[in-house]
């Protein structure tokens, strides 16, 4: 058996966290001395040294199936029956993406499908949180580690030159960060920053992120516009790092009224930026803000808008919340997921033949 390890992903893309992900575990095995292949489903030109699913063979010392959706390297796997390492980022319920994008439905349940095939192929389940550990485990994956989604927080991170926490003059930013989709719920961030909006009209909303599918986007537009907020909502669509960096720093505090969040990169980022966190509890979101935010079991408007403005109202607990953030944040730290992702792959990649 060779030192080569397989890394299959459905694609590579360039702003994409499994792609980031994949290429930082790609990274350190190579510096370890082994040789990294990347399959993909079908090679582009950006990606030239990818090798083709079709053209895959199985006869790598380990191969590490990224799986977070339908897809044809997942299916590739399970058609030669190969012995896998299952590096799985969560799938989101199909039921979200019905009425909105029966295609990206169909994808997404096809992921679940393929996960239960994927099941008895597996030699170690790798999970980016407890919470899509114990999924595996509920399909008979008995070897499962925990070791979170590796990624460099790089030109995303950095602080304001400010001792203590203010509140802009504006009556405060919320801000979200992440894909605008119907699990992600943003229609429930806007009903409550309707509420809050009430005592505090010169507040805004700031949502950060592409829309898919495009039709949420223009419901959310049409919802701002009804509850009368439509000015103070502001949606800035894909941003470079820079500029998310800048919304960090502006803001006063990030809203996630999400009901499926497999890891929660943007909780980690706004927390290791000491922007407070106020998000509803759900899936893997209390075990990745790990006590440093406010978590809420009831995000109805009225609830989630009081817990903003407190933050908003009590310098004492934004700079409770900010100190305990940037510490929760430490546990992702590059340096720190690298180690556990390597503790998780080393005895099978150093396997004797």
């Amino acid at each position: 058996m060779s030192s080569v390890v397989d890394i299959l992903i459905p694609q590579m893309a360039s702003a994409d966290a499994t792609s980031n992900h994949t290429r930082l575990i790609q990274e350190m095995l190579e510096e370890k001395g082994f040789e990294v292949r990347i399959v993909v489903e079908r090679r582009t030109r950006s990606d030239s040294s990818t090798i083709p699913i079709e053209k895959w063979k199985g006869d790598s010392r380990v191969s590490i199936l990224q799986h977070s959706i339908g897809s044809e390297v997942a299916q590739g796997v399970i058609r030669n029956r190969s012995p896998i390492v299952l590096n799985y980022h969560n799938i989101t319920p199909a039921s979200y993406f019905q009425a909105w994008q029966p295609e990206l439905a169909r994808s997404v349940e096809r992921g679940r499908q393929q996960l239960s095939q994927l099941a008895p192929l597996t030699r170690r389940g790798i999970a980016d949180s407890e919470f899509n550990a114990q999924e595996l485990r509920d399909l008979g994956i008995d070897d499962v580690v925990v070791s979170p989604v590796l990624w460099q927080l790089g030109g995303r991170v950095g602080r304001l030159d400010q001792g203590e926490s203010e509140v802009s003059d504006d009556g405060g930013t919320v801000l979200f960060v992440g894909r605008l989709a119907p699990n992600k719920c943003q229609h429930d961030l806007i009903a409550a920053f309707a509420v809050l909006s009430r005592f505090r009209p010169q507040s805004r909303l700031v949502l950060v992120g592409d829309a898919s599918p495009p039709q949420y986007l223009l419901s959310l537009k049409s919802l701002a516009r009804r509850l009368g907020v439509h000015g103070r909502v502001v949606f800035a669509g894909k941003v470079s790092d820079k500029d998310l960096l800048q919304w960090y720093q502006l803001s006063d505090v990030l809203a996630c009224a999400s009901e499926h969040e497999g890891f929660g990169v943007p909780l980690v980022e706004a927390m290791a930026n000491g922007l407070p966190v106020v998000a509803y509890d759900a899936a893997a979101v209390a075990e990745t803000v790990n006590g440093a935010g406010i978590v809420l079991s009831d995000k109805r408007p009225a609830t989630m808008a009081t817990a903003l403005d407190r933050v908003l109202d009590d310098e004492h607990l934004r700079n409770g919340l900010r100190d305990r953030g940037i510490k929760a944040a430490q546990r992702f730290d590059i340096s720190v997921t690298r180690q556990q992702m390597w503790i998780a792959l080393k005895d099978l990649v150093e396997a004797r033949d």
